[in-house]
């Protein structure tokens, strides 16, 4: 016995530094390939949020590559629809902004002369003409400058790369994702082959989960971060904030950050109503964006993503540190759902290998479940996100499958 425990104790040691060192080799790697990985990241996200439309059509009798392009075409569709509704609006407000342009520095500069004067100092000292040529004739602020000058090379040079990068995403995912959309059957068909058939029904059932909670993630994501981006437009312009609009997309593209859209904009919103010299309004703003917050977490997001990895906001948080180290502002966004896949994976075999836990148990201890509404059951099952990994030729595996000693 005392054998046994420390070589299960050995077992669970180096499994975990094995982990460890696992996670830095492919976080290096894939911060030195990160040109190839991300399209296909963003590529495999259109397919998770495309696949139950092409499926639902090729159900009906439309070829598989006909519903594909259909779907596509829907989505562009969707998109144009949306920026010609939003468009003279946005640009509207981008021109009253640049217009009131000196306005707005003129009140930031007053406010900072009284924020300033409290202390008893003298804001015209700092900012006057004279002032700033004895600054910019000091050696120590012009060296100061020049090593500014420098890191702002590099930068631009990072974001030059990041600007790069972005267009091959954008050239290079949906064409991935037609390709892949179109031989998805095929290549279910083509994993599993190659999947030993001793563990061809496990691989079949953590398949499931994993596209069950990528699905459910990366489409209630997006309609979350709608239903955020117009409420927050609406309480704006409910309230008469400038740039209301602005302001709300903002927030509803923030939102598919986690923790990140409603702060960021209710802190915008009460930065434009100080400049406003709205205090009231702000806190207006505030109050209105705390709202949509708390319905966000308890009503929206559990109704429309009803299948959700258990992630602790720390491993959130440190999962979204490591994907902007190695992608920026895309390594953000890939970050959480392939850390709920990581997830569902290492979860299922330790629980399975370590612990002695069956499949069924494994899953429950992961993944959180939430039923629909009943008189959205029906259209639920036809849309059922687990028919991703489903195949024909493995019609035969029960609901709870019956592993081998």
């Amino acid at each position: 016995m005392p054998t046994d425990r420390l070589r299960r104790v050995a077992l669970v040691v180096w499994t975990a530094v094995g982990m460890a060192v696992l996670a830095f080799v492919l976080i290096r790697v894939a911060g030195a390939v990160r040109v190839i990985w991300l399209p296909m990241a963003f590529a495999f996200g259109l397919v998770l949020l495309l696949e139950p439309s092409v499926r639902w059509l090729e159900q009906r009798g439309v070829h598989r590559i006909v519903a594909t392009f259909a779907s596509f075409l829907g989505l562009i569709a969707f998109l144009v629809a949306v920026s010609a509704i939003v468009y003279p609006t946005v640009q509207r407000q981008i021109t009253e902004f640049a217009q009131q342009l000196p306005e707005l520095y003129q009140g930031v500069r007053d406010w900072l002369g009284e924020v300033v004067g409290r202390f008893g100092w003298d804001l015209d000292g700092f900012l006057g003409e004279g002032a700033l040529e004895e600054w910019l004739n000091d050696p120590a602020n012009q060296e100061t400058i020049r090593n500014l000058l420098i890191g702002f090379g590099s930068g631009a040079g990072l974001l030059i790369r990041g600007v790069t990068e972005a267009v091959v995403i954008a050239l290079l995912a949906p064409v991935l994702a037609i390709y892949l959309l179109i031989d998805l059957p095929r290549f279910k068909v083509n994993a599993l082959n190659l999947t030993p058939q001793s563990h061809r029904d496990e691989v079949v059932y953590v398949g499931r989960d994993v596209a069950r909670a990528m699905g459910s993630f990366v489409r209630g994501q997006l309609l979350v971060a709608l239903i955020v981006g117009v409420a927050s437009s609406i309480g704006m312009w409910i309230i008469d904030l400038p740039f209301w609009l602005l302001v709300g997309i903002i927030s509803g593209l923030l939102n598919m950050i986690p923790f990140l859209g409603p702060v960021a904009g209710g802190a915008l919103a009460f930065i434009i109503s100080l400049l406003n010299s709205d205090p009231w309004q702000g806190v207006l703003a505030v109050a209105i964006y705390t709202g949509i917050q708390q319905i966000d977490n308890h009503v929206i997001t559990p109704l429309i993503q009803r299948t959700r990895v258990h992630l602790s906001p720390f491993a959130i948080v440190i999962a979204l540190v490591i994907g902007g180290s190695v992608a920026g502002l895309l390594g953000v966004l890939v970050a959480v759902p392939a850390t709920a896949a990581i997830r569902i994976i290492a979860g299922h075999l330790w629980r399975t290998r370590i612990l002695g836990q069956s499949w069924r148990e494994a899953s429950e201890a992961m993944i959180e479940v939430t039923p629909p509404p009943e008189r959205l059951a029906r259209l639920a099952r036809r849309t059922d996100q687990e028919k991703l990994f489903d195949t024909r030729e493995l019609d035969a595996i029960t609901e709870e499958p019956v592993e081998e000693s």
